[in-house]
């Protein structure tokens, strides 16, 4: 399983991944533009390339199998200035939908807030599911919260799974999965 991490933070979807596959994940690339968590990804995967900005990164051909990246959620969350993608932060989504029209992954996991679903009177959300069909994706989603999970918070979170549109699942498979 070959994996493109953008806005890759510390590593968390890197470091999921790994525990999922193990031996079979390898890490193509982290993208991210922040000094100290670079620092992070370096010290814990030392041989993998990091680049800086994911509004210049290019892909160079090789095979992938997932594109990961929580994008920005500033302009989107309630507790933000809810302007959507007319905000610069929330708008680089469009650069995972950029990367995966050159790399084709199998997969994309990406994450946000809870507030793209229902933002702009459910736009936001429709943009996001709309550019992602006209690359060939389709998607499904769930809004999961933290302490559903075991943890000691209420935070919710979006993971959305964009798969090539040509594959028809189930969303009893993507609960198993």
């Amino acid at each position: 399983m070959r994996h493109l991490d953008l806005f890759s933070g510390i590593g968390g979807f890197a470091y999921a991944a790994q525990q999922v596959w193990g031996d079979q994940h390898e890490i193509h690339s982290f993208v991210e533009i922040e000094p100290y968590a670079q620092k992070v990804l370096k010290k814990h995967w030392p041989d993998v390339p990091i680049h800086e900005d994911v509004t210049t990164y290019e892909h160079d051909g090789t095979p992938i199998d997932l594109v990961s990246g929580g994008f920005p959620c500033q302009d989107l969350s309630s507790n933000g200035r809810q302007i959507g993608f007319a905000g610069e932060r929330s708008t680089l989504y469009s650069e995972i939908i950029r990367i995966c029209r050159n790399a084709r992954p199998k997969y994309i996991i990406m994450e946000n807030v809870p507030n793209l679903l229902s933002g702009g009177g459910g736009y936001w959300f429709g943009k996001l599911l709309n550019d992602l069909a006209k690359s060939g994706y389709n998607a499904e989603w769930e809004s999961i919260s933290a302490a559903s999970i075991g943890f000691d918070q209420i935070r919710d979170r979006v993971f959305i799974l964009a798969y090539p549109a040509s594959i028809r699942w189930s969303s009893v498979e993507f609960h198993n999965r």
